[in-house]
């Protein structure tokens, strides 16, 4: 069929061609199609997201790691996403180089 020749010209291997069938739409099933990749390979593709992202290792008592997990569970959310969503609304309302670290012993 014209899927496996297509399959084969692309280099996919023979186990791929063995699922690849025209479907009843006339597209072939088994073979990706579609939009082509933006990274050359998965090593690529971690790369480009790790230098667009900062990264941050962050340790918090007991009590308020529970508390994170309890908005976080409330919200329906990661506590990864409630995090960075805290501490956009911090940076957003607050001028930290400013008035500095509420609480610090100055």
């Amino acid at each position: 069929s014209d899927c496996l020749r297509t399959g084969a010209s692309q280099g996919v291997n023979d186990s791929a061609l063995a699922v690849a069938a025209p479907a009843e739409s006339g597209q072939c099933v088994g073979i990706r199609t579609g939009r082509p990749s933006v990274h050359a390979s998965s090593a690529a593709r971690k790369q480009a997201f790790r230098a667009k992202s900062h990264r941050i290792d962050l340790t918090v008592k007991t009590e308020i790691g529970a508390t994170l997990a309890d908005i976080a569970s409330a919200i329906d959310c990661s506590q990864n996403e409630l995090v960075q969503n805290l501490i956009r609304f911090a940076l957003t309302n607050r001028n930290w180089k400013t008035l500095g670290l509420m609480g610090s012993k100055s």
